[in-house]
């Protein structure tokens, strides 16, 4: 007896990140949940995608506004540090632009060239910003190394440093929303997006520091503050870029969540066995195909009302889960068929 049954595409979460299922845990904070309840539509999920592209139009806002300002301050005083965060910046903008395309690709429902959705997108152009902020790593790391090689001036004035410390607030302020929007949303990209805020935060430290001790006469720490940058821009890209990078070669979510599913679909009423349990992210959204053992008695009806019951426990008891997929056998089938089945455990 076999059969196979096809979730649809879930109602609003409670605000999981596709994150969770790689090692971090679910979130429960209570402003995630009162941004979530503000942001988004329980039942609706196209208001809860728009409430992404107005958290990625603000993002865009922000980092062209930080772009100008920055690069005014580099013109004026000749930082390399600086100048080095204004490209910084720059990258985010593209990025932030790039999260946009990615969420309103994400927006579109499945059809019949996308069967499985356009969730990925969101996963790709988090990516491609990781990439984005590797390559102004290098480069920045290759600029020091010229102006060590050959000299450089650095004029730094009161105003600079100023203007330095006011952008490193606004990018704490970008940063905190946004990052806890991606979380409260399910948005890989607004999480990647915030992290373009967070390195940018971290590198105008460095950034203080270069000008400030080049202030009082030291202009060599403004390359010690831009290598510092680099280093950091690099740290990120490779952390966060490999999570996203997970998620698009189809890496398995982590074994508690298997394990915990598992559990579940155990504990219902006419399940005898399960195997070959899969899952797979999409975005913010988990597919999962699985097989269960049944008596060889049940009726066809009973059967196929089975394949149901599992799948509306594992959307109810996994909110981040969007499509199940149920094989049904009876227990006396040969178990060298099992084998045709590709198990997670």
């Amino acid at each position: 007896m076999t059969m196979s049954c096809h979730g649809s595409s879930k109602p609003c979460g409670d605000g999981l990140r596709v994150d969770d299922h790689f090692g971090i845990k679910h979130n429960s904070e209570r402003g995630l949940r009162a941004f979530a309840k503000i942001h988004e539509c329980k039942h609706d999920r196209r208001a809860r995608m728009h409430a992404k592209l107005r958290v990625a139009s603000l993002s865009i806002g922000g980092n062209a506004a930080l772009v100008s300002a920055e690069l005014g301050i580099a013109f004026v005083t000749g930082s390399l540090s600086v100048l080095a965060d204004a490209f910084h910046s720059g990258v985010d903008l593209t990025g932030s632009v790039i999260a946009f395309w990615g969420i309103s690709l994400a927006l579109r429902r499945a059809d019949r060239s996308h069967a499985y959705g356009y969730g990925r997108y969101e996963n790709a152009s988090a990516l491609i910003q990781f990439v984005l902020i590797a390559v102004i790593g290098v480069t920045i790391l290759l600029e020091a190394f010229r102006r060590a090689v050959y000299g450089f001036t650095v004029n730094v004035s009161e105003v600079a440093i100023l203007a330095t410390l006011i952008t490193i607030g606004v990018d704490l302020l970008l940063y905190r929303y946004i990052s806890r929007a991606g979380r409260a949303l399910g948005s890989s990209a607004l999480e990647a997006d915030s992290y373009h805020f967070g390195t940018d935060a971290i590198g105008k430290v460095a950034v203080l520091v270069g000008i400030g001790m080049a202030y009082l006469g030291y202009p060599f720490m403004d390359l010690v503050g831009a290598t510092l940058i680099a280093v950091a821009f690099l740290l990120a890209a490779f952390v966060m870029g490999r999570k996203n990078l997970q998620v698009l070669v189809d890496a398995s979510p982590n074994p508690e969540l298997l394990d915990a599913m598992r559990k579940t679909v155990v504990d219902i009423p006419g399940v005898v066995g399960v195997h070959s349990l899969r899952a797979r992210s999409s975005g913010s959204h988990v597919l999962v195909d699985l097989c269960v053992h049944a008596v060889p008695e049940m009726p066809l009806d009973r059967a196929h009302s089975l394949a149901h019951d599992v799948e509306d426990q594992l959307r109810s008891a996994f909110p981040e889960v969007s499509e199940v997929v149920v094989h049904v056998e009876p227990t006396d089938h040969p178990s060298s068929m099992d084998q045709r089945h590709r198990s997670s455990g």
